[in-house]
């Protein structure tokens, strides 16, 4: 006997499948009608912010734009000009329709960008060039831009090709990327190529990693683990052989890779154009990626100013960037000044410990954060109170507990969050190179997950790109 599924079920299972963004779209628009979420859009009222206000400002900058005010316009826009006006920032509003958030939410934004541009097209006997240039200098400052963060995951990191194709596709990949580990060979493809070209870069069949060693030299699942040679070549056939500050005249991306220092005492860094711009990539990928345990520690290396390859640091080894800073959040708003950021997340061990923020709320998911918050401060506890005994009895496992605390301690969630499906992985395993197809199945999931999120990635980073398009096509723009 046939069991016919229930109608809501189907769109649902046809998002699943989708073979595209346009495909995916149709369906969740379907599931949004079906579920009335379309009427939870169109009713402004919800108590995660404060909808009077938001009309109040869509009407006034409206009305001013149509009138042709624009002075009054410039004043009124200078009083909101930031991304969580009245609260319409907050991820919850978009936790409840596939396909964004309340229409008014929207619509406002969609007016900002509006008013925006009309002041750009405003006649210079109007307004003068200089008084413009001043208004969108700090209003790019004050509501700030969005960065790319892309965890460490070994294997798991094919997961942000999907996540990148998918900004890529829609015009929406951020100036500014990070990569830890895994995702710091992800991110260094990205940065170091020109627009018409990433595409082709992120195909699977291109990123499949190959072996160095012979079938019979691997023929067990010890000897079947990524070993130093392999990431060498790897990253080789990936990566041109450039500097930082090279890759950034290619790209206009900054490229920005996290590293740890193999003693406790060593402070991690963060590699970039800025911070470290003679420092080759190569080196920086293979240190992000250098498991401890696993691979050898590696030393960085640089051009010098006769463009020679150098020792950068030579007293100093580095290790797996995602130990100390996954996702350097709080660096990369101290040095780009940027206040919003999107992480794209694919580690395992952050997983066990750091419940998913875009999960629906619940009393299910309530308890189980309240269990996850209580595993992971015991775990904390302990490290912090073996510190002082493990340095003196066993340096060794000193720097094992220095790397352990060093991951609990971390933030591993953004503003917007990417995050693969959680599931057990063998540890072994994601240290194997996988085959192509199993790289294809990462890249999709990718692609799925992003296109949950893709609403509230336009909408967050409508205002920003809006500003960065005016300031660019003007030459006013003095940020990076």
């Amino acid at each position: 006997m046939l069991r016919h599924k229930t109608p809501s079920a189907r769109p649902h299972e046809k998002m699943q499948h989708s073979r595209s963004y346009k495909e995916w779209v149709n369906h969740a628009c379907a599931l949004d009608e079906q579920s009335a979420m379309d009427d939870w859009r169109r009713n402004e009222v919800s108590r995660d912010y404060d909808h009077r206000t938001v009309r109040q400002r869509l009407e006034r900058l409206s009305v001013l734009r149509h009138s042709g005010a624009c002075a009054d316009l410039m004043f009124a826009l200078n009083e909101g000009i930031h991304g969580n006006l009245a609260g319409m920032g907050k991820a919850e509003l978009y936790s409840h329709a596939r396909m964004g958030t309340k229409h008014l939410i929207h619509q406002y934004i969609e007016e900002v960008c509006r008013s925006l541009q009309a002041i750009d097209g405003v006649d210079e006997q109007v307004m003068s060039l200089d008084e413009r240039r001043d208004f969108f200098l700090r209003a790019s400052q004050c509501f700030g831009r969005s960065a790319l963060m892309l965890s460490g995951g070994a294997m798991l990191g094919y997961f942000h090709v999907g996540v990148l194709k998918t900004l890529i596709e829609e015009g929406l990949l951020p100036k500014i990327i990070s990569g830890s580990s895994a995702g710091s060979l992800i991110a260094a493809i990205v940065c170091t190529h020109q627009d018409d070209e990433l595409l082709e870069h992120l195909l699977p069949e291109r990123l499949t990693m190959t072996y160095a060693r012979s079938e019979a030299k691997r023929s067990s699942r010890l000897n079947a683990m990524v070993q130093a040679q392999d990431v060498t070549n790897h990253v080789q056939g990936l990566i041109p052989d450039l500097t930082f500050a090279e890759a950034y005249q290619v790209s206009g991306r900054h490229l920005n890779i996290t590293v740890t220092g193999l003693e406790p005492q060593q402070a991690p860094r963060l590699l970039n154009a800025i911070t470290a711009p003679n420092v080759l990539i190569r080196s920086a990928i293979q240190a992000s990626t250098a498991v401890m345990g696993i691979i050898a520690p590696v030393t960085l290396q640089a051009k010098d100013a006769a463009g020679h390859q150098v020792p950068y640091l030579p007293g100093q080894r580095w290790i797996d960037g995602s130990f100390t800073d996954d996702l350097p959040a709080k660096r990369l708003g101290r040095l780009y000044g940027f206040n919003h950021f999107i992480s794209s997340m694919a580690n395992p061990a952050a997983l066990l410990f750091t419940p998913n923020p875009n999960a629906r709320h619940g009393l299910l998911k309530g308890a189980l954060e309240q269990h996850i918050r209580l595993g992971k401060s015991l775990a904390t506890s302990l490290l912090r109170v073996s510190k002082n005994h493990l340095r003196l009895r066993n340096p060794a496992l000193a720097r094992w507990q220095h790397l352990g605390y060093s991951m609990l301690v971390q933030d591993y969630t953004a503003d917007i969050n990417i995050f693969v499906a959680k599931r057990w992985h063998n540890p072994l395993k994601l240290l194997t190179p996988l085959p192509v197809h199993q790289v294809r199945q990462l890249v999709k999931e990718g692609e799925h997950a992003t296109w949950e999120r893709m609403e509230m990635v336009r909408n967050c980073t409508a205002i920003s790109r809006t500003l960065d398009q005016i300031l660019i096509r003007r030459g006013w723009h003095t940020r990076c």
